[in-house]
């Protein structure tokens, strides 16, 4: 059966986000200040005891409708207190903790899958979960436990993945159609000198896994000799997701050109081109708070539904994901059209960017280059 993958911490961040984008709340440097903090990570593991296990890989498998969807993480802590079995979540953040009343309900629910998975596997009919968060300053700590019976997770877990299935079977049915136009495509033009050996070479570098370093005048037919071959690799399952950085427009406009060209030819690809916040922001200047930017007020509540609806309505020249495509959808939607780009890109073939989306240590793609 065909199989999906998705890790825990994706899962919940996915499904269960809600609410404004408000950049008063440092809600967007805690996402990933743990991966800032490992040493702080280790330190807080240290500390349990010889009875606290740490880094715990955790699996489950659920069989849909065609296909599996495969759940995976890795629970920070798992130990016994009072009887009970206890898995703990550890955060690291750059709030007070101290003035925090509750745990982050995304947080918690990353937690919660792993207390599922990890209780069904034990048979366990009860138990518990303690959300650990650590400032990363301060290296203050402050805990918060509950305790849920297994029924009650499994019921809870098993409507987090049905939510996310609509977008697995998109995923599955977007991927068939895909490979199959890829089958059918073929270089649009008669070679040039050296274009065939160019093409052929990076093939073969996609397919040993190296890298490639190129070389050779403007206009020669670069840009569609590198793009038709990564192209023809995803249809042979070497790759799944083509990135063609560049830091200048017209490098961009190129790349979205050997795309078109290709998709004359029935190629289904989408392909996003990703703008810079300044550029593709609604507002005189970027200020993400609900209080001064209306599509920032209740993004998370609607961002979902409006990239679903991008994505699956596929007709001609629709998948090409160009910034007016975007601010066009963004707008019906009332959603940040930069923030909405970034979760369109979850899903697309192809990206076309700037260098620093992906080399900037706070590029908005390190979700596609961090460790879970």
């Amino acid at each position: 059966m065909e199989e999906i993958r998705v890790s825990v911490r994706n899962l919940v961040e996915f499904i269960l986000r809600s609410g404004d984008i408000d950049n008063r709340r440092g809600t967007m440097a805690d996402k990933d200040a743990m991966q800032m903090g490992s040493r702080l990570h280790r330190k807080i593991q240290g500390k349990m005891g010889a009875d606290y296990h740490a880094e715990v890989p955790l699996r489950t498998q659920i069989d849909c409708d065609g296909f599996l969807l495969i759940i995976e993480g890795r629970a920070d802590g798992i130990f016994e207190r009072d009887g009970q079995t206890v898995i703990d979540e550890i955060k690291g953040v750059f709030r007070d903790v101290e003035r925090m009343e509750e745990p982050d309900p995304v947080h918690l629910a990353q937690a919660r899958c792993y207390a599922c998975i990890y209780a069904e596997q034990q048979n366990l009919e009860k138990i518990g979960v303690q959300m650990t968060y650590a400032n990363l300053d301060t290296e203050e700590i402050r805990r918060f436990s509950s305790s849920y019976t297994r029924s009650e997770l499994e019921e809870w877990f098993t409507h987090l993945t049905e939510a996310y299935q609509k977008w697995a079977q998109m995923q599955i049915e977007w991927k068939a159609e895909r490979k199959a136009s890829i089958g059918k495509t073929v270089f649009p033009y008669p070679y040039r000198e050296g274009q065939k050996d160019l093409a052929a070479a990076v093939y073969r570098t996609i397919w040993h896994g190296k890298k490639l370093f190129i070389q050779a005048p403007t206009g020669v037919g670069k840009t569609l000799s590198t793009v038709f071959p990564a192209v023809q690799a995803v249809g042979q399952e070497l790759g799944d997701k083509i990135f063609y950085l560049t830091a200048k427009t017209i490098t961009r406009t190129v790349a979205e050109e050997a795309f078109s060209l290709l998709k004359k030819q029935g190629l289904h690809y989408k392909v996003l081109t990703l703008t810079a916040k300044e550029k593709i922001c609604f507002c005189e200047e970027p200020d993400c708070n609900p209080e001064k930017c209306p599509y920032a007020r209740g993004h998370f509540d609607r961002v979902n539904d409006a990239v679903y609806e991008l994505l699956t309505s596929y007709e001609e020249n629709s998948a090409n994901y160009s910034r007016e495509r975007i601010m066009e959808q963004a707008e019906k939607w009332k959603v940040c059209p930069f923030e909405m780009a970034l979760d369109v890109s979850l899903w697309s073939d192809a990206i076309i960017c700037d260098y620093n989306y992906v080399f900037d240590p706070q590029a908005k793609l390190k979700r596609f280059l961090r460790k879970e």
